[in-house]
């Protein structure tokens, strides 16, 4: 079974332990409790060096390595050989010596953690978060002798707060860097257990000088672009000259609108774009006449008839309509239509 851990004796040494923690801690289905039963059957021991290079992991298990080492009543050594965040930044606080490679990593955050159910639920998984991160804000006041306050704000960062080789020691995270030892890179598996990363975690040198295309390898893309005829001999010159050369020249386009075929190309296109929106406004403008005609003179007058409808009256006197809507006995309704059936419809 693949392991995040290895506990091995020292050949030299029958009381010495070495210690690889060397991947996210609880992974595989091997547990911490499976690294503390491990240590507790090393026996008795005066001396351990445990190597760290880890993204973290659930803070129990943290706690249950870290409670591990403290009470195996050893002399601890830890070089982180790579990276210790989030809680092997705790793990590492059992050793007591740190040491940290030159570009070794030390990054340090809140707690974070996730909870459903009722109010009770999620306050009492509050209180527990709450108890975890001032567990571990006490244990890294006491190493690095910074403030209580301080610390919280470095953990609170948005990144979470990474340190660097020496400016771990100059935290007080870590005791001296490793002279000349390089830290292990970061693992891209372990990218997706932070939120963001900083960009120095994949800082690499740049080779001393670009690598160089064969010329036969640069004849071939030369023809994939359509340029053909290059000899097989050619130098990077001839082939340069031979792009140029494929290459379209620029046109210079001007247009002169005092001339009088461009000028009425551009109108024709100018009418041929807008003569739709025309047609649309004019036909918008008609319907408005004819609306406007059917409200002033009728149906007659909006129909084109040219006159008004005569539906004068004299003040306090009722006009055809009013008195043709105020009959109410059919007989006499139609007597009055047939005596005023002009006026009543704009004949």
């Amino acid at each position: 079974m693949k392991k995040w851990f290895h506990i091995a004796k020292n050949a030299a040494s029958t009381d010495s332990l070495t210690i690889d923690i060397c991947d996210e801690i609880g992974m595989w289905g091997v547990t911490a409790k499976d690294f503390a039963a491990q240590l507790k059957a090393a026996g008795s021991v005066k001396n351990i060096v445990l190597n760290l290079d880890c993204p973290g992991g659930d803070c129990n298990d943290g706690f249950t390595i870290f409670d591990a080492l403290k009470n195996s009543g050893a002399n601890i050594t830890v070089n982180i050989t790579g990276l210790a965040a989030s809680m092997a930044s705790v793990i590492m606080l059992a050793g007591n010596t740190i040491r940290i490679a030159e570009n070794g990593r030390v990054m340090i955050h809140r707690v974070t953690g996730m909870a459903a159910g009722n109010t009770d639920d999620l306050t009492a998984a509050a209180n527990i978060t709450k108890q975890f991160e001032d567990r571990i804000v006490a244990l890294y006041t006491a190493r690095t002798s910074q403030d209580e306050a301080a610390i919280r704000d470095l953990m609170k960062a948005e990144l979470g707060t990474w340190f660097f080789g020496q400016e771990a020691v100059d935290a007080g995270f870590a005791d001296s860097v490793i002279t000349g030892a390089k830290a292990k890179a970061f693992q891209p598996k372990w990218a997706s257990k932070f939120r963001m990363l900083p960009a120095a975690l994949f800082d690499s040198t740049p080779p001393a000088s670009p690598p160089r295309i064969s010329m036969k390898n640069l004849i071939k893309l030369a023809a994939l672009v359509g340029v053909t005829g290059i000899p097989d001999n050619a130098t990077e010159e001839q082939i340069t000259a031979a792009l140029e050369a494929y290459k379209p020249k620029e046109k210079n386009v001007i247009i002169d609108f005092e001339d009088a075929t461009v000028k009425a190309a551009f109108e024709k296109a100018v009418a041929a774009h807008t003569q739709p929106l025309t047609d649309k406004i004019t036909a918008v403008e008609t319907e408005n006449k004819r609306l406007v005609a059917l409200i002033t003179n009728g149906a007659a007058g909006s129909a084109g008839a040219g006159s008004h409808i005569q539906n004068s009256k004299k003040e306090g006197e009722k006009t055809i309509h009013e008195q043709y809507n105020a009959i109410t006995n059919s007989d006499e309704r139609a007597r009055f239509y047939s005596k005023h059936k002009k006026e009543l419809i704009g004949e």
